[in-house]
């Protein structure tokens, strides 16, 4: 019997063009997986776009063949025979690219967050992969592709920043043995955790400290929040991904179940999620149209900054009660 998997690389196979479709947001994983997805398609001769309604963060710029993403006003909308969603669970996660994945002759959808993709003609949904660049790398196999120092750079990428750089409860035997395979095809992650972790701007260092100087944690510990206003990326000399990393630092803290980032951005306000030791970020996302991983999840709300983080704290105690991590007044 022919596996989902091997009917998405036979409909790839035996496509000529492909969009490819990052998510609102994009981090290392997602852009990892489009860009070595691109580059195996194209070692088979298709003609392959990669959008990302949010472009790319400079921290991702290193990653072989980052310049040709194109943001939604950049591509030409022309029909193209697959679209290919990455880690998008609905189309609405594809932003500017939503109409443009529609009108594709068939989509194929990617996933492997919690929540189940709610549409495509081809799913291939694994919530226990550590990273999308695990099935992403499957795939690659099965298109026959030989994995070049490009492509396990991109799958080193989505592999080190879904897992924290292999600290968090998500890694596996099977991601480390794939690790190893991807070092000795020309990767390393000493190189993409300098590039993601260990190169901060001059904005992103003031925006941490800014961030941190409005540091509030609950009275049991177990919370920890913070917000980034328009006024603080101003005064820092930030950019809105400047901010990438901090929530990690908030959820270092000892004792701490559940951090939180509140930014404001043009869309609404922003909410980052990190959770551990059983609380589940992914459902307090839910509850507000977002979704992503039980350690690592978001969703962005409108309304007022005061109004949003009472309401996601509201539902913060209320998982952690549900989860036997507080004891409810």
């Amino acid at each position: 019997m022919t596996s989902a998997l091997e009917k998405i690389a036979n409909t790839l196979t035996e496509a000529h063009t492909a969009l490819i479709v990052c998510h609102l947001n994009p981090d290392g994983d997602c852009l990892g997986s489009s860009l070595a997805l691109a580059f195996a398609l194209e070692k088979l001769g298709k003609k392959i776009s990669v959008g990302s309604p949010d472009g790319v963060p400079e921290i991702y710029r290193f990653l072989p063949g980052s310049e040709r993403v194109l943001k939604a006003e950049q591509w030409e909308a022309l029909p193209v025979d697959v679209a290919v969603t990455v880690e998008c669970s609905t189309l609405e996660r594809a932003g500017g690219f939503k109409d443009f994945v529609s009108q594709a002759r068939r989509v194929v959808n990617l996933d492997h967050h919690t929540t189940q993709p709610s549409y495509g003609d081809l799913v291939y949904w694994d919530p226990q992969a550590a990273a999308l660049g695990e099935i992403v790398y499957d795939l690659v196999k099965l298109l026959g592709v030989e994995v070049d120092g490009a492509i396990a750079t991109c799958l080193m990428t989505a592999i080190v920043t879904d897992t924290g750089a292999f600290r968090f409860p998500n890694v596996t035997p099977r991601t480390l043995r794939l690790a190893a395979e991807l070092m000795e095809r020309g990767a390393h992650p000493s190189e993409v955790v300098t590039q993601v972790y260990d190169s901060r701007s001059v904005g992103s260092a003031r925006i941490l400290g800014l961030a941190l100087s409005n540091l509030k944690v609950s009275a049991d510990g177990a919370i920890a929040w913070t917000v980034i206003t328009r006024k603080m990326l101003e005064e820092a000399g930030a950019k809105p991904e400047d901010s990438t990393g901090i929530i990690q630092v908030l959820r270092g803290i000892r004792g701490v179940k559940v951090a939180l980032v509140f930014e404001e951005n043009e869309e609404g306000i922003k909410v980052g999620i990190r959770a551990r030791d059983g609380a589940r970020a992914n459902v307090i996302a839910e509850s507000f149209g977002g979704g992503g991983h039980v350690g690592a999840s978001g969703f962005t709300m409108q309304g007022p900054l005061e109004e949003v983080v009472e309401r996601t704290l509201e539902r913060v105690y209320l998982e952690l009660q549900d989860c036997g991590l507080r004891v409810p007044h």
